[in-house]
């Protein structure tokens, strides 16, 4: 049998911030970031499922030990991470990576950070728990995929809670038993279906905000001695064979404790679906270049084929005409609608009352076209291939293998400042989302860490909660 758990649990142990080369330092503070961008969207855009969940976790009330976002009081350690990962993943413009075809900022920033303001460490710890839960997350799951896909769940919640569990359980400081332990106690409780793209996406939060919660769970009673069960992720009983039929020991192993995931972890510019971002880009370069027949859209156009990889129709494919926000974020047909008559895809955008004639006949010519050979994740491609035909016979073509936020089009700190001012608009000033992000880009990591919200100044401007439930 291999001891794949093994391996993993030396490697979290053993890991200590100067085996953190620089730039994976200066990419955590760069994600941080971005995780307070996603986090304000989030409680911006996802009202119904935030005014729910925070009405729950007040009427239980409990030991005041971790911030939440936007809130003066503070709550038990637990339901602080599960509300914060609500939120980082509410609006979708949280972190991903594509072979795990997941998110992990959502749950792993939330649960270190709330842990961490109740034990009092420093961002040294921080930054190193943090980097536990990408390597992970980003190696399990994506040792699982696309069979953990292919089985209906959602890599950001089944894969979350080991990533969490982990994360915390260095954090805290536990030895080699109590690492074990934490993990095994996550794999055990992981969860989440896919289903949440399809239907009900406004719920989608939750296998996240459960995965963060699990993670501190899992820890606490670790540190308290309680024995799990052993070979959690190899054994014929275990994580990898509940989830897929095939485990990627490339993926999973190679380069562990030296090429550090979150560097080829990507961000993101539009607040839909990954997959969509790959379509929405190649709009706006074929827009760039038809210039002013612009003005003349959609009269112009016969049809756009869209050839994408199969999995992309599957998540993202099925919603033609969207009837609310939370459809609008998984509908490649109306990003490229919207991205064509627009120019951009803004928070804005999602909703879908604003859907105008020209956009209803836009949406009425794209074709999804499956291609498979728009995916190659050995290559880390995950693209798509547009193609706009013009009623008298002219064709735009544009590809794009990998969307912007990675690779050679990874975001840098101009980038962020943009994306905090775009999805904190109407939620905090823009000198205030300055400040977070000056603070982000310039955290020492031998101060104290504090709270989710220490990077806020005191006199931080909000809407208020309130304004959130009347909404």
């Amino acid at each position: 049998m291999k001891r794949y758990t093994d391996i993993l649990v030396d490697f979290v142990v053993a890991l200590k911030y100067e085996d953190l080369p620089h730039g994976v330092i200066e990419q955590t503070k760069l994600f941080v970031a971005d995780y307070y961008a996603a986090s304000i969207a989030g409680y911006r855009v996802n009202k119904q499922f935030n005014r729910v969940a925070m009405s729950i976790i007040k009427e239980e009330g409990g030991a005041e030990q971790a911030s939440i976002l936007f809130e003066k009081k503070k709550y038990p350690v637990g339901n602080a991470a599960f509300m914060n990962a609500a939120y980082a993943h509410g609006a979708d413009m949280d972190d991903g990576n594509r072979k795990s075809a997941g998110h992990i900022g959502t749950h792993v920033i939330s649960s270190v950070f709330a842990l961490g303001e109740k034990l009092g460490v420093t961002w040294k710890d921080i930054i190193v728990a943090i980097n536990v839960g990408y390597e992970f997350f980003n190696r399990i799951a994506g040792a699982a995929q696309p069979g953990l896909y292919n089985r209906g769940f959602h890599s950001t919640g089944i894969a979350g809670a080991m990533a969490c569990g982990a994360a915390c359980a260095k954090l805290m400081g536990l030895d080699r038993c109590g690492v074990y332990n934490s993990v095994s106690l996550a794999a055990i409780q992981s969860s989440g279906l896919i289903i949440i793209d399809e239907s009900g996406q406004s719920c989608k939060p939750i296998n996240p905000a459960n995965a963060a919660r699990i993670g501190i769970l899992s820890a606490l009673m670790a540190e308290k001695g309680l024995l799990s069960s052993r070979n959690p992720l190899e054994s014929k009983k275990g994580w990898f064979h509940a989830f897929t039929d095939h485990v990627d020991e490339t993926i999973l192993l190679r380069g562990l404790g030296v090429d550090f995931t979150i560097g080829e972890s990507y961000l993101k510019l539009y607040p839909t679906c990954r997959h969509t971002h790959c379509c929405i880009d190649g709009v706006l370069k074929i827009r760039e270049r038809m210039n002013d027949k612009n003005t003349f859209l959609p009269n112009i156009i016969e049809k756009i084929e869209v050839y994408i990889y199969p999995s992309a129709i599957k998540s993202a494919g099925i919603i033609r005409n969207p009837r609310s926000q939370e459809e609008a974020k998984f509908s490649i047909y109306y990003a490229i609608a919207v991205a064509f008559n627009n120019g951009d895809f803004s928070i804005e955008d999602l909703q879908v009352e604003r859907i105008d004639s020209v956009i209803n006949d836009l949406l009425a010519k794209i074709e999804l076209v499956p291609d498979p050979l728009m995916e190659d994740r050995a290559c880390g491609i995950r693209g798509s291939r547009i193609k706009v035909v013009l009623c008298d016979g002219e064709i735009f073509e544009e590809t794009i293998l990998i969307p912007k936020g990675e690779g050679i089009g990874a975001l840098d700190w101009n980038d962020l400042q943009i994306k905090m001012h775009a999805c904190s608009y109407g939620i905090v000033s823009e000198e205030i989302s300055k400040w977070v992000i000056n603070r982000c880009m310039n955290i020492d990591a031998n101060e104290t860490f504090g709270s989710v919200m220490s990077f806020f100044d005191k006199d931080l401007r909000l809407l208020g909660y309130k304004d959130q439930q009347d909404c």
